[in-house]
């Protein structure tokens, strides 16, 4: 028997708790069955830029990733603006792009033995005013795995930018950027299925990778007068990638999106932040799976 707690989350830090009794048992435990390719449609994207308003943009693209055997893959990013904010002013400046293309080598890897938290209800209500979710959720002993990725690839960027003119009309004009980014990923995966007596069969799955890059774009055309002209930059970049396939998903779980945040400073832009809902298209593709994904970790309690 598990005990389960009901969290009531207000609009504001407003918690109580509840306890019940829960029988489960797992039916399976298997971090390492995750989707080894993924290709995200943007259904929302921006880029807004604190340095360099004028090329603040919305964008639609793809971006995605292929996993080899779990320890070599490959990332990619390809994006176009439907607004950038400079074109608002001068329709004859091109949108914004962004390309990004490259690889991953994973050095560490291991799985860890630890609970994860397995939603099994929500419902909305409301009490004295307030908008109210409970969330009741059992923690389950299963395991994760967690790997640490070396990456590097290509960057390309290209939008707007406005120049101080002092004598007259701010001048505005494109400029691209064009160079390298390289870092240090960590990522964990969960896949975790649990059958009850009073819920039925619930799960938890996850793939969240938590990246660590330089932006090196020593090639560019930058205009004279621009402020922000260090071509060495950095980025934090979190995404969350797919675990089932997109049918699935929308039988038995919410969350039929993933999505990426991006925040950083790059050449031009300065200080920067984006980010990215999408709607994942994602297989488990045969000859690109290694033997651990092949294996099943099985634990039942009663």
């Amino acid at each position: 028997m598990k005990t389960v707690k009901i969290i009531l989350l207000a609009l504001l830090v407003n918690q109580s708790f509840s306890q019940e009794q829960v029988q489960y048992k797992i039916i399976a435990d298997e971090p390492r069955k995750v989707n080894n390719f993924s290709l995200n449609i943007d259904a929302v994207q921006f880029d807004f830029s604190l340095g360099n308003i004028e090329g603040s943009n919305f964008c639609y693209g793809v971006w995605g990733h292929a996993m080899f055997k779990q320890r070599f893959g490959v990332d990619y990013t390809f994006r176009n603006a439907w607004l950038t904010f400079g074109r608002l002013s001068d329709k004859t400046l091109k949108n914004r792009t962004n390309i990004q293309l490259g690889g991953f080598f994973i050095f560490n890897q291991n799985t860890k033995y630890r609970s994860n938290t397995v939603v099994l209800k929500q419902t909305n209500s409301v009490i004295n005013g307030k908008n109210v979710t409970t969330t009741t959720s059992i923690k389950v002993p299963s395991n994760k795995w967690k790997y640490k990725a070396l990456r590097a690839g290509l960057y390309l960027n290209r939008s707007i930018v406005s120049i101080d003119n002092p004598l007259g009309k701010d001048l505005q004009s494109n400029y691209y950027l064009f160079g390298a980014y390289g870092g240090i990923c960590f990522g964990s995966t969960r896949r975790l299925f649990i059958q009850t007596d009073k819920y039925g069969e619930k799960g938890v799955v996850s793939h969240l990778r938590v990246c660590f890059d330089a932006l090196i774009t020593p090639l560019n055309n930058a205009p004279t007068g621009v402020k922000n002209t260090v071509p060495v930059g950095g980025r934090l970049l979190v995404q969350t990638l797919p675990t089932l396939q997109r049918k699935d998903r929308k039988k038995k779980y919410k969350s039929v999106f993933v999505a990426e945040i991006e925040v950083g400073y790059r050449m031009v832009d300065g200080l920067y932040f984006g980010g990215s809902i999408a709607i994942p298209i994602s297989r488990s593709i045969k000859f690109l799976r290694g033997a651990e994904e092949d294996k099943t970790i099985i634990r039942t309690t009663e």
